[in-house]
């Protein structure tokens, strides 16, 4: 028979802990649920119920430890910070106003340098592939106009260009345009559960650039880059 003591430690609430998200891993609380995006596997996994069990901050978690044991064996958590905290993001409200210029070669052969980096990849080529194949990227704030500008040439010459159904595909084309053109975005992805749904898209500020912001709000930011 347990006596009062050692019921009452049964009880006791294991101690709670911050530990770093390992390399490559981020987490986003959606609802009561904890959604999971693993780079090395380019994968997703869902933690059902487990959103009270868990706080996601700045590439941390914090827990009680014996859920923090089993993050580590899962590999998902580690003892040394492995990831840089993501940007902060504003919540989109507007679609970025983009108007018609006169016909850029510039753009043009950038989007097709774009197009022809995807085809070399692969159509299911991993998200940190296709991360790594970008130009790198610039240190400057954006400039509104000039990435309005992009926008509106990438656009314009997409319906020339195959596989732009896909929104992974579409963002890597407009980031890969907007980062040769010396510019920047947001590349944002969101999750959705029951049942589960990935997105990706661009914004600046509270802009989308690629999406319309009614659509993208329905899903909550795993990974910002």
């Amino acid at each position: 028979m347990m006596s009062l003591a050692q019921s009452d430690a049964a009880a006791k609430p294991l101690p709670v802990e911050t530990r770093p998200l390992a390399a490559g891993v981020f987490m986003a609380r959606v609802g009561a649920d904890v959604v999971i995006l693993d780079l090395t596997t380019d994968s997703y996994a869902c933690l059902p119920h487990l959103g009270e069990q868990l706080c996601i901050r700045d590439a941390h978690v914090e827990a009680d430890l014996g859920m923090l044991g089993l993050l580590v064996d899962a590999g998902l958590v580690g003892d040394t910070a492995q990831s840089a905290p993501q940007p902060p993001l504003v919540s989109p409200t507007r679609v970025l106003v983009t108007r018609s210029g006169p016909w850029s070669l510039q753009a043009t052969l950038d989007l097709f340098l774009a197009a022809a980096t995807a085809r070399r990849i692969g159509p299911t080529a991993p998200v940190r592939i296709l991360i790594d194949a970008l130009p790198e990227r610039p240190t400057g704030r954006p400039d509104a106009a000039r990435v309005a500008a992009v926008t509106a040439a990438f656009t314009r010459l997409l319906p020339w260009v195959p596989g732009q159904c896909a929104c992974l595909y579409r963002a890597f084309l407009l980031l890969f345009m907007l980062r040769r053109a010396g510019q920047n975005a947001a590349w944002v992805f969101g999750v959705r559960t029951w049942p589960f749904s990935a997105h990706c898209w661009l914004q600046i500020g509270d802009a989308v650039l690629d999406d319309d912001p009614e659509r993208v709000s329905r899903y909550t930011p795993i990974m910002v880059l």
